[in-house]
């Protein structure tokens, strides 16, 4: 597979009339060919910030290659737009929430392994975890740019809502990483 052949493919997707099951459906796909997907993103580390792990962007949809490296947790923060994530490798926990009354609820967990998807509605925040030693990388699919989209993260101790900032959001998950589990788990 070719880089332009995987962006050509989700990029269609962006566009069709329900984005969301149509990237789905797409990374549903490539699943059986994870090898392949994997080996045309190997020149993005995937680290480094979204700036660095975006690919392919567009007003429509954006194209991120992520890898959480062994003992790194996120701050909860949302995506502005839905997403959809395929892991290549590692494992993810994800933690899902549902903002009430402005608060943050736990709605539920997600382990993801070799060839699982994720699907999140744009309500959705969550907080990502490497489990393991092996870095957790995958491609993340969102509905729009990302580096442009208004988006919202929580201090991980005290859930203060914040705009997304990518400097604040740094040590917001120095500090998620160093805590022994997500918030409200």
């Amino acid at each position: 597979m070719q880089i332009h052949e995987l962006v050509a493919r989700l990029a269609k997707a962006g566009t069709s009339s329900n984005p969301m099951t149509a990237a789905r459906e797409e990374l549903e796909a490539l699943r059986d060919d994870i090898d392949a997907v994997d080996e045309a993103l190997r020149f993005v580390s995937g680290t480094g910030g979204n700036a660095r792990q975006v690919f392919y962007r567009s007003p429509s949809i954006s194209l991120l290659k992520v890898c959480f490296p062994a003992g790194r947790r996120t701050p909860p923060h949302n995506h502005g737009t839905w997403a959809t994530i395929l892991l290549f490798s590692g494992e993810e926990k994800n933690t899902l929430y549902r903002t009430e009354n402005g608060k943050l609820r736990k709605a539920s967990e997600v382990t993801l392994t070799r060839g699982s998807i994720l699907p999140m509605l744009a309500d959705t925040v969550h907080v990502a975890e490497c489990l393991g030693k092996e870095p957790a990388i995958g491609l993340h699919v969102y509905g729009g740019d990302i580096l442009e989209l208004p988006r919202r993260m929580w201090h991980p101790e005290t859930l203060e809502a914040h705009a997304l900032d990518l400097t604040l959001y740094e040590s917001f998950a120095q500090a998620a990483s160093k805590a022994d589990r997500a918030p409200l788990s």
